[in-house]
């Protein structure tokens, strides 16, 4: 499964030396800024332990036995789209769209998640995926709309008007004002490229081994510390 499929897959589931070069530093506690508005490092976190758990229960119970799934692949999944959550609702409100709770209902009312979960974990999980609809529904309205001006909500849109929006969001996406904390990745071009998680360049020998280790195999975790696999 590469990078890509995994952002996409949880929901069915910056550059360092360019700082560095540049002095930027970027406030303790962020893990990305869109537009002005903070998305905070500790919900990241928070989120990336809540999905690690589940992971290990999906893994567990599809009768996997060796963890799969590193904490740097889960990092800059829910990074990037508590990023791209932000960006289409600010495109989907300007552009006068809505999409209502019962909408999104429809679409979540067959989520499950497994025991095992803490009732904190759950309710972290079930808020991202329930966000993670209203995402997907805003771009099928916006592709809609795109399409058929008339168009203005997401009652009866389907999947080929998320693919009819998929240009206009990318570019909508690059012209937005956003910085990433480099511990998290680079943003580049509209979407979140992986770094060795560290805030520093990857000069040392093993930051050169984790970016070597990533571009081999996206779903790769050998030779990674215990510390930085999921269970």
């Amino acid at each position: 499964m590469s990078a890509r499929t995994r952002r996409s897959g949880l929901a069915a589931l910056a550059c360092v030396g360019a700082i560095l070069a540049s002095g930027c530093t970027f406030h303790p506690g962020q893990a990305a800024v869109v537009n002005g508005s903070n998305i905070s490092q500790s919900s990241v976190d928070d989120l990336v332990q809540a999905g690690c758990v589940l992971s290990k229960l999906f893994r567990q119970q599809g009768g996997g036995q060796a963890p799969d799934t590193s904490t740097a692949s889960l990092r800059g999944f829910f990074t990037e789209n508590l990023i791209l959550f932000k960006v289409v609702d600010k495109a989907a409100a300007e552009m006068h769209l809505t999409v209502s709770p019962a909408t999104i209902a429809k679409l979540t009312e067959r989520q499950h998640l497994p025991a095992g979960l803490s009732s904190s974990e759950r309710s972290l999980l079930s808020t991202f995926f329930t966000e993670s609809a209203r995402y997907e529904l805003q771009r099928a309205v916006i592709g809609a709309h795109l399409k058929d001006p008339s168009v203005t909500n997401a009652d009866a849109v389907g999947q080929s008007d998320v693919a009819a929006s998929r240009e206009f969001v990318t570019q909508y996406t690059i012209k937005q004002d956003i910085t990433v904390n480099p511990a998290m990745g680079t943003w580049s071009k509209g979407q979140l490229i992986d770094t060795d998680g560290s805030l520093s360049a990857a000069q040392s020998a093993p930051a050169r081994r984790w970016l070597s280790l990533r571009a081999d195999n996206t779903q790769s975790v050998a030779g990674l510390p215990p510390n930085q696999v999921c269970g």
